[in-house]
């Protein structure tokens, strides 16, 4: 496999150094809660850390997703493509301004990844995170 995941999280706020290239992820996203549904998650982050293992030139298309529970559908975040020049990584960023849920459940953000003029994609890391029932008055969900 000539790319990799490391890594890939959604947090409530992603801080990213442009010197250092170092994250910081503010409040993971582990489980929300809310009192009815369909729920509206607010804003949170997605970051996922990407990495070429060959020395060649590599175009591929990079993608986080949300899957529901059960992996019935699918909401696509973000589609990019991408060249990697040898060995080097890459940061995929998404800010997700609110996200509609319709029950609670084990939701996951998924990344994958395709090269460029094959087949099919293939899953490169996951960030599971629960929805709830909360006994809270109706409002937004809560992370």
């Amino acid at each position: 496999m000539s790319i990799s995941c490391d890594w890939v999280s959604a947090s409530q706020l992603a801080i990213i150094d442009r010197m250092s290239g170092r994250v910081t992820l503010v409040h993971v996203l582990d489980a929300v809660a809310s009192s009815r549904f369909p729920a509206q998650i607010p804003t949170f982050h997605v970051v996922a850390s990407w990495q070429n293992h060959t020395e060649m030139v590599t175009r591929a298309r990079l993608q986080l997703s949300i899957e529901e529970p059960g992996g019935e559908t699918t909401t696509i975040l973000t589609d990019e493509e991408v060249s990697f020049a040898g060995r080097t990584s890459h940061r995929s960023v998404c800010i997700v301004q609110s996200l509609t849920v319709l029950r609670p459940g084990p939701y996951r953000v998924v990344a994958r990844w395709q090269s460029v003029g094959t087949g099919g994609w293939t899953e490169a890391g996951s960030h599971p995170f629960g929805v709830n029932t909360s006994a809270t008055p109706a409002g937004p969900a809560m992370a």
